[in-house]
C-alpha cells in the first residue's frame, strides 16, 4: 500500500518538488479512508482537524446558514484538497464536505502536518501559494475577518518568534537598540530595516511591534523573493468595482490591519511592483510597515526605486557580529542561559578556550543566527557544565568532493554494521588474542620465540599498518584490543573530568613526543629481539590508556594520546574508505544529535566527532557507531579515490604537520642505524643514535611548523596541505625501515642470468632491496602527484576561517 500511496501523491502538484524518497518518507503520514456516496468526510463545526487529498470520486462542499438551510458552495474532484484551513486557524470546520461518489482520500493528522511542514520547509511557499488561490473562493462562503484571520495564520507559518532569545548583547549595544525602540514606539512614518543576513533584522521588527501594537496584534511577515508571483495582486484594491466582494477588499494591509506587515529582502521585488507598493504604503493608514534588506544604508538609492525608498521614513542599519566582538561573549552565555532554563538544567559556562574559538571567528555565514546555531549546537551534545573546543562547530558543514560509492547501499553490508555483532565479535577475538600474546611473552617466552609468533608481531604487524591504512584508513583501530579493554574498563569506572584544555590545543605535540619515546626505546633495548621488554612496553600501553579512560571522558586516549593512533590516522588522511553524513539531511531532519551523543543500541562518537561537520580521517576510528544509531540514514560509508582528501583538507588538525615532520626526520637516524656495520663499529652508538634521532625529530616537527604556520582558528592554508602531501613519502621511509623485519626476507633473493659467450651469468637482487625500492617509488611518486594537485587544486581558492 505504501507504493500505491506514493505514486498517488507524485500526482499531487502540491508535492510536485519532492523526490521519491521524501515522497516515500511523507507517504508514511499518510492514510486510507474510503467513505460511500452520502457520507461526511467532514462535518461543519467539527473540532478534530485532518487534512485530506481526494483520490477517487467527487465531493461537495457545504454550508449550513441559519435561516437559508443548507447551500452547495462547489465541488471537490481529484487531486484536491481540503481541511487545511481549519488546522491552520485551529477552529471548527466552517464547512461539509459531502461524497456524492464512492471516495477514497488519503488523510493526514494534524500531528503529521506540522511534521509535513517542518521537514519540507521549501513546501511553505508552494502551499501558501495554493491557499492564496483557494481563500478567493473560499471568502465567498466566509466574512472578511475569517478570510483575514486564515490567510494571517498562513503567513504567520514564517514567524520564528519562538526561536528570539531577545539578547542584543552588552551593555551599550543593549543601550542603542532600546533607545531605537522608545523612539520607535510612536514612529512618524514607516520602517527600514538593514544590515546582513542573520543579523536580527527579523528580531528587530518584532519587538518594534511589540512596543506599538503589542503581541496579540497581527505580525504578518511576507518575502520579497516572491512577491511578484504571491502577493502583487493582493497590494491595492482593484478599480472599477462597483460592488467589491469580502476578497476584492482583503489585500495585504488588511491582513495585518491594526499590527505590522513585514516585508523581507524588498529589493527582490521588480522595480514595476516597488511602484505599486509605494504607492500603497503611502495610501494605506491600516498597519506599520517594516522593509529589510541586506545591504548598506548608502546604497538603498540604487538597489529600490526612490519612490519606495521615500515611503520609509525610518532607517536602521544593524551592525554585523564581526564589528562588535565584545558582545559575542555575553551574547554566548546568554543563549546558554535560556537554553538551560527551557531544558532545565544547569546552566553550562564557555572556557576560556572556547571563548576564544567564539571570538577569532568572523561569522559571515549568518552572523548572529550563526552564533546562536554554534551554542544551541554545543549545548545539546555537551556533557559537562563546561563547554570547550571539542563542543564548538563553526560554519557549513563537509561537502562532498568527487564522486563516492557508498557501501551501505548494499543491504547485506548496512545490516551486518547497523547490528554491531560481527564487529563485535571481531573485537572479542583481538582482545582474547592480545592478552594470550601478552601472558605468552611474559611466561613463556621461549614458546612465542620458537613458534615465530614474537617474530611475527614485529615483522609483520607493524609493515601491515604502514600498508593497509593508506588504503583502509583506520581500520586497526575498529577492533583496536588497546581500545576494547580501556573501554570495557570506562564503562564500570570513570571520573568522567572535563578533558584539560592544553592537551585539546597541544595534543599533537603529545603525539609525536610518545611516538618519539617509543620507537627511541625500542631500538636503545632491542626490544625486537626480547619478549619480555616487548610485553612490558604492550602493557605499560594498555595501563595508560585505562587511566586515561577512567579520568577522561569517550576516548580520549585515542584522540590526544595514542601514538599508534596518530600514525595510522596520518596515513588515513588520503585512504580510499571514509565515513561521512549528508549534511543536509542532518541540518534539516537532527534535532538530537545521536551521532554525538549516542543511544541506547551504541555510544555516542568516540572521538568526539559531530558527523555533518567531519571532513577528515584523521580522527575516525571506524567504530561505526554513527552508523547504528544515526535514525535518519544520513551516515555513508563510502569508497572513493585514494588521496584525494588530502587536496580538500579545511578542519584537519592542523598541528599534525608537527607529527609528520617528525615522522620524516626521524627515517634518516632509523634507517642508518639499523645497519649491522653500524653497530658494530662503536660500542657508543646508542649515544650517537638517541642525540642523532631526537635531534632529527625535533628538527624535523620544527621545520614542519616553521614552513606550514597552522593555525587552529583558521581552515588549512595550502602551507598545511603540501605539509600533509608529503604523507605517502614518509610512509614508505617507515615501510623501508619495518622490511627488514619481516621474518626470512632476508633469506629470499631475486635471480636473474643473461646467456654470454662464455656461459651463463647471473646475480640476485635481495628481497629487502626490491620491495624499499618500491616503496620508495610508490612514495615520490604519489607524494609528487599529491603536491601537483594542492597547487592545482588551491590556485584560485581564497581563504577561509576554519569550519570545524
Amino acid at each position: 500500500m505504501i507504493d500505491d500511496k506514493v505514486y498517488s501523491l507524485s500526482k499531487i502538484e502540491l508535492f510536485s518538488g519532492l523526490t521519491s524518497a521524501e515522497l516515500a518518507e511523507l507517504a508514511e503520514d499518510f492514510q486510507w479512508e474510503n467513505y460511500v456516496q452520502g457520507s461526511e468526510i467532514i462535518k461543519q463545526g467539527q473540532e478534530e482537524h485532518v487534512f485530506y487529498i481526494l483520490i477517487k470520486g467527487k465531493a461537495d462542499i457545504m454550508i449550513r446558514k441559519e435561516g437559508q438551510g443548507v447551500k452547495r458552495v462547489r465541488s471537490l474532484d481529484k487531486g484536491e484538497t481540503f481541511g487545511e484551513f481549519s488546522l491552520l486557524d485551529g477552529k471548527p470546520a466552517a464547512t461539509t464536505i459531502l461524497c456524492i461518489e464512492e471516495c477514497q482520500v488519503l488523510a493526514m493528522d494534524s500531528e503529521g502536518f506540522a511534521r509535513m511542514l517542518l521537514r519540507w520547509p521549501k513546501l511553505y511557499q508552494t502551499f501558501i501559494g495554493r491557499l492564496t488561490q483557494n481563500l478567493n473562493e473560499a471568502n465567498l462562503i466566509l466574512s472578511e475577518a475569517k478570510y483575514k484571520e486564515i490567510l494571517r495564520s498562513a503567513l504567520q507559518l514564517n514567524q520564528y518568534k519562538d526561536k528570539f532569545y531577545g539578547l542584543w548583547g552588552g551593555r551599550r549595544t543593549t543601550a542603542e537598540v532600546e533607545r531605537k525602540l522608545e523612539e520607535l514606539s510612536n514612529p512618524q512614518g514607516h520602517l527600514l530595516l538593514t544590515g546582513e543576513r542573520g543579523t536580527g533584522r527579523q528580531m528587530m521588527a518584532w519587538y518594534v511591534h511589540q512596543r506599538q501594537s503589542g503581541v496579540e496584534a497581527p505580525f504578518v511577515v511576507v518575502s520579497g523573493r516572491r512577491f511578484d508571483q504571491q502577493w502583487r495582486d493582493l497590494i491595492m484594491e482593484p478599480a472599477g468595482q462597483e460592488a467589491p466582494s469580502a476578497v476584492a477588499n482583503s489585500n495585504l494591509f488588511d491582513i495585518a490591519e491594526g499590527g505590522t506587515l513585514m516585508i523581507k529582502e524588498i529589493n527582490l521585488i521588480s522595480p514595476h511592483t516597488q511602484l505599486l507598493l509605494a504607492q500603497a504604503i503611502n495610501a494605506q493608514k491600516k498597519c506599520f510597515v517594516i522593509g529589510s534588506l541586506n545591504s548598506e544604508p548608502d546604497e538603498l538609492e540604487r538597489i529600490i526605486i526612490p519612490e519606495l525608498r521615500k515611503s520609509f521614513a525610518h532607517t536602521y542599519e544593524i551592525t554585523p557580529l564581526r564589528k562588535r566582538k565584545r558582545d559575542i561573549p555575553i551574547l554566548a552565555q546568554g543563549f546558554l542561559e535560556k537554553l538551560a532554563q527551557k531544558n532545565q538544567r544547569k546552566v553550562p559556562k564557555l572556557n576560556q578556550e572556547a571563548t576564544q574559538l567564539l571570538l577569532s571567528h568572523h561569522y559571515q555565514q549568518g552572523n548572529v543566527t550563526e552564533l546562536i546555531q554554534v551554542i544551541e549546537r554545543a549545548f545539546h551534545i555537551t556533557e559537562h557544565d563546561v563547554i570547550g573546543l571539542e563542543q564548538i562547530f563553526f560554519g557549513p558543514t563537509a561537502e562532498q568532493n568527487g564522486h563516492t560509492i557508498n557501501l551501505l547501499s548494499w543491504p547485506t553490508f548496512k545490516r551486518i554494521l547497523q547490528k554491531g555483532t560481527m564487529i563485535g565479535w571481531l573485537r572479542g577475538a583481538a582482545v582474547a588474542l592480545f592478552i594470550g600474546l601478552v601472558l605468552l611473552l611474559l611466561f613463556n617466552p621461549q614458546v612465542a620465540v620458537s613458534t615465530k609468533i614474537f617474530a611475527l608481531v614485529w615483522g609483520l604487524w607493524w609493515p601491515a599498518l604502514a600498508l593497509i591504512s593508506p588504503f583502509l584508513g583506520r581500520l586497526w583501530c575498529t577492533v583496536c584490543p588497546f581500545s576494547t579493554i580501556m573501554d570495557f574498563v570506562q564503562k564500570r569506572v570513570h571520573k568522567n573530568r572535563g578533558i584539560p584544555e592544553f592537551i585539546i590545543k597541544y595534543d599533537y605535540l603529545l603525539v609525536s613526543f610518545l611516538f618519539l619515546m617509543i620507537f627511541w626505546v625500542e631500538v636503545i633495548t632491542d626490544m625486537r629481539f626480547n619478549p619480555s621488554y616487548t610485553a612490558i612496553l604492550l602493557v605499560g600501553i594498555q595501563v595508560s590508556a585505562i587511566l586515561i579512560a577512567v579520568l577522561y571522558p569517550r576516548h580520549t586516549w585515542c584522540r590526544h594520546f595514542c601514538p599508534l593512533g596518530g600514525f595510522i590516522g596520518t596515513a588515513s588522511v588520503g585512504s580510499m574508505l571514509e565515513i561521512r553524513a549528508d549534511a543536509s539531511v542532518c541540518l534539516n531532519k537532527c534535532t538530537t544529535f545521536e551521532c554525538y551523543v549516542g543511544t541506547e543500541n551504541a555510544a555516542g562518537c568516540p572521538m568526539s566527532q559531530h558527523l555533518p561537520f567531519l571532513d577528515n580521517n584523521l580522527d575516525c576510528k571506524l567504530c561505526f557507531n554513527c552508523v547504528r544509531n544515526c535514525p535518519n540514514g544520513s551516515v555513508q560509508v563510502n569508497l572513493r579515490l585514494a588521496g584525494r582528501e588530502v587536496w580538500h583538507l579545511v578542519r584537519v588538525n592542523q598541528g599534525y604537520v608537527v607529527f609528520i615532520g617528525v615522522m620524516l626526520g626521524i627515517l634518516g637516524p632509523l634507517n642508518y642505524f639499523s645497519s649491522s656495520e653500524i653497530l658494530g663499529a662503536t660500542t657508543s652508538w646508542k649515544a650517537l643514535f638517541s642525540l642523532s634521532y631526537w635531534g632529527a625529530g625535533i628538527t624535523g616537527g620544527i621545520l614542519a611548523w616553521m614552513i606550514a604556520k597552522p593555525f587552529k582558528t583558521k581552515a588549512a592554508s595550502l602551507r598545511v596541505k603540501l605539509v600533509f602531501a608529503f604523507t605517502p613519502l614518509v610512509l614508505a621511509g617507515h615501510i623501508m625501515y619495518q622490511v627488514a623485519y619481516i621474518p626470512g626476507i632476508h633469506s629470499l633473493f631475486l635471480g636473474l642470468g643473461y646467456k654470454v659467450q662464455s656461459g651463463l651469468q647471473s646475480f640476485y637482487i635481495p628481497a629487502t632491496v626490491i620491495v624499499q625500492g618500491i616503496a620508495t617509488i610508490f612514495g615520490l611518486l604519489l607524494t609528487g602527484i599529491t603536491i601537483a594537485l594542492v597547487l592545482l587544486r588551491t590556485k584560485e581558492k581564497p581563504a577561509v576561517r576554519l569550519k570545524a
